[in-house]
């Protein structure tokens, strides 16, 4: 008997691992912040590659010591990995791909509860920001600097 319940899972095809496909979200991405977090995103074409790619990041600078960087880093893919079928059923659909980098941006370590609710918001406003994006056709493209008038 087959099983419908989704596995909350985060393997490594999810995982940003490209050097080139890192370079390009740093230089390229857009930003959200929510709290202690920021949140890098490109959206490209599809590939034939997973959906939704995500690289997770503290910086030494903010934690110093190792088990502390790890543990955020744990905490982070945890509350990733058990909200992550909201930005994936946004994005398997559309034939687009998005690579993401959440960054932690806070001075100690945060609980399990203030991390997933941070990652929550993240990804709801990214979800918006999908919803609410004008589509381009391509035909008229404006530019704000011209006058009309």
């Amino acid at each position: 008997m087959l099983s419908s319940v989704k596995r909350n899972t985060f393997r490594k095809p999810e995982k940003i691992c490209n050097q080139n496909q890192i370079d390009s979200l740093f230089k390229e991405g857009k930003s959200l912040k929510s709290g202690l977090f920021r949140l890098l995103f490109t959206e490209t074409e599809s590939v034939g590659k997973m959906a939704v790619q995500v690289l997770i990041a503290v910086p030494k600078k903010n934690l110093r010591h190792a088990v502390d960087r790890n543990r955020m880093k744990r905490l982070i893919r945890e509350a990733y990995r058990l909200n992550k079928h909201n930005i994936l059923d946004h994005y398997s659909e559309g034939g687009k791909h998005l690579d993401i980098a959440i960054i932690f941006m806070g001075k100690q370590c945060v609980s399990q509860a203030e991390t997933t609710a941070a990652i929550n918001v993240l990804l709801d406003r990214l979800i918006q920001r999908k919803e609410n994006a004008p589509v381009t056709t391509g035909h008229a493209i404006t530019d704000k600097n011209t006058n009309t008038c």
